[in-house]
């Protein structure tokens, strides 16, 4: 009997990022100024744009009154040109200082998971997520970039079953599915060779609270 698949929580977020750690701690100090495998970033901006999405997520429902859109805090550039951010990890500090960010923005978003209402709800131009969403949507962020990061410096990377599958049934419900959930959201994404360059989008609609 196949077990059931969970619902994103708090833990699972938790269980991403220490997976994701554990891979992004090998890139070499001296490495995050490299392009990102298959983008148009750095490895740097890559993760600025993780640590973005994290807290941005996070935001949605960190406040009691909600709002329409992302919270109206101001992104920056260092490099005219390149792209804006709200976080950028110091870059004497090395792959360090990257971690360290990573834990703090992403604890973040595991702190709001774990303690907010079942029935608060953000926005999002997918769907209005619920916390279950928003858990989703931030490891499929991380898990995918973190990917194009240390792809750039050819160490293999593929978030476990037990991580991706919750986030795939979450808000790819309808996405095609194989036994190897890692694949399928590489598909679901556009990043496999059978779905590069196709349109995508996931559904983080809030679900009713049961």
């Amino acid at each position: 009997m196949v077990a059931p698949i969970g619902i994103p929580d708090s833990d699972l977020v938790s269980a991403a990022l220490e997976d994701a750690r554990a891979s992004l701690r090998q890139v070499p100090d001296d490495g995050w100024g490299m392009p990102a495998a298959g983008l148009d970033w750095t490895c740097r901006e890559t993760m600025a744009h993780i640590l973005d999405d994290l807290g941005a997520y996070a935001m949605q429902l960190s406040g009691t009154h909600g709002h329409e859109g992302y919270a109206p805090l101001m992104e920056f550039s260092l490099t005219p040109g390149r792209p804006a951010c709200m976080f950028w990890p110091v870059e004497s500090g090395g792959t360090r200082a990257v971690l360290d960010c990573l834990d703090a923005v992403g604890g973040l978003l595991v702190a709001v998971v774990a303690s907010v209402p079942a029935d608060r709800t953000g926005w999002h131009p997918y769907g209005n997520p619920d916390r279950s969403a928003l858990a989703a949507m931030g490891i499929v962020e991380l898990v995918l970039h973190t990917r194009d990061i240390v792809g750039a410096h050819h160490i293999d990377y593929r978030a476990p079953a037990q991580i991706v599958a919750p986030c795939l049934e979450r808000i790819f419900a309808h996405a095609v599915r194989s036994d190897d959930p890692w694949h399928d959201l590489l598909a679901a994404t556009g990043r496999t060779p059978e779905s590069r360059g196709r349109a995508w989008r996931w559904n983080s609609t809030a679900r009713e609270v049961l």
